[in-house]
């Protein structure tokens, strides 16, 4: 099935549900009339990504994997690169029944309605597969967790990590001291670990970083995983890149309408299980590949780009300038805004990644690049 792009106003297309809906995306509304031929085993499928991301890379293989194993019995309309709704409002979307399957970020664009999905935090870990497994460990075993997104109609079907977060600038950033006062495009919670390190956190989703980066709207871009940032192409725009030691940024969930999922076939649901249940190995291979790729393409550069990579003095000064002020502001929403006990699920999902850090095989960008490119 091919990926289709659609003008602002959205596409023309049926409906899976033998009613009319509207959703507003971005000021715009969106109204999908019922079709009466539509089968209700089309599934439509949205993200803000486009497909050359390890997250997006992922998704795609489990939306063809479901239609290759269900002998097409359910189908898939894809569209993506905000084609269909932007980043912010493709979880609200779930719900509203504007789409039935979506890749996206809701611990930075949904951050009021998903207050706990920020629960991993800059220089909590640096080692990008523990906190994919933690985060499925948490899902299934913590009620309080799973509700926030079962409650909203949304069923996460697996999480497909982001490799650790670069900040690529304009002028050179080696030491803490060098963030003070830089305009850095950057989404929670990162922003708020710039913040604390004395930087200008400038909230704009990735399309408009990388235009404000040409625009000079920003001098930095953060939020920005190693892999993806090469990928897309931000040594044009920016001559320095910097591993701040950062850890782990996040990952991108995927997930269905709950209703649209319960609407389906026993034996279908089935197969969507079976399929993410093996989706979160594939979505770290991708990362593997993507990584390898952009190592590659920075070994490559006619024009390099300078990479300063935090001493480890740096990063443990970072840390202790940003961690206490993370994990508080996530406590005291966890409190406030979700009601739950933030600081007993705070150790248990501690607990998970150090349990999966002790089995750990990944290896960063920066220390790839270390070991096969030549440094001047």
């Amino acid at each position: 099935m091919p990926l289709k792009t659609c003008p602002l106003g959205g596409p023309k297309m049926k409906n899976t549900n033998p009613w009319k809906r509207s959703f507003a995306a971005g000021g715009v509304a969106l109204t999908f009339m019922a079709g009466a031929a539509q089968s209700e085993e089309t599934l439509t499928y949205a993200t803000y990504l486009s497909d050359v991301f390890s997250v997006s890379k992922a998704s795609h293989w489990l939306v063809d994997e479901i239609e290759k194993r269900s002998n097409g019995e359910i189908k898939f309309e894809k569209y993506v690169s905000g084609s269909l709704l932007t980043a912010p409002d493709l979880f609200p979307g779930l719900a509203s029944g504007a789409v039935d399957i979506v890749m996206g970020a809701p611990h930075a664009y949904n951050v009021s309605e998903y207050p706990l999905a920020n629960i991993l935090m800059p220089y909590m870990t640096t080692q990008i597969d523990a906190i994919t497994y933690a985060w499925g460990e948490l899902y299934r075993n913590n009620a309080d967790f799973r509700a926030e997104y079962e409650s909203k109609g949304v069923k996460p079907l697996f999480v497909s990590p982001y490799s650790e977060n670069t900040i690529w600038s304009t002028r050179p950033v080696e030491t803490v001291e060098d963030l003070a006062g830089l305009k850095v495009r950057a989404v929670p919670p990162v922003s708020i670990a710039l913040k604390e390190l004395g930087a200008t956190p400038v909230a704009l989703a990735w399309p408009e970083g990388v235009d404000g980066m040409r625009r000079g709207v920003v001098e930095g871009m953060s939020s920005a995983p190693f892999d993806s940032a090469v990928n897309a192409g931000l040594y044009e725009v920016a001559p320095y890149v910097t591993g701040a030691g950062t850890g782990a940024l996040g990952v991108a969930t995927i997930a269905i309408s709950m209703d649209r999922y319960n609407s389906l076939s026993p034996e279908l649901q089935k197969i969507i299980d079976e399929v993410s249940a093996e989706a979160t190995a594939k979505g770290l291979q991708f990362l593997d590949q993507t990584t390898d790729v952009a190592v590659e393409k920075l070994c490559g550069l006619k024009e390099p780009v300078t990479i300063n990579v935090f001493s480890e003095a740096e990063v443990a000064k970072a840390n202790a300038l940003a961690s206490a002020k993370l994990e508080e502001a996530w406590l005291e929403r966890a409190s406030s805004e979700a009601n739950v006990d933030g600081v007993a699920m705070l150790a248990e999902f501690k607990g998970y990644i150090q349990k999966f850090e002790e089995t750990s095989q990944y290896v960063s960008g920066f220390a790839r690049y270390n070991d096969t490119c030549t440094q001047n």
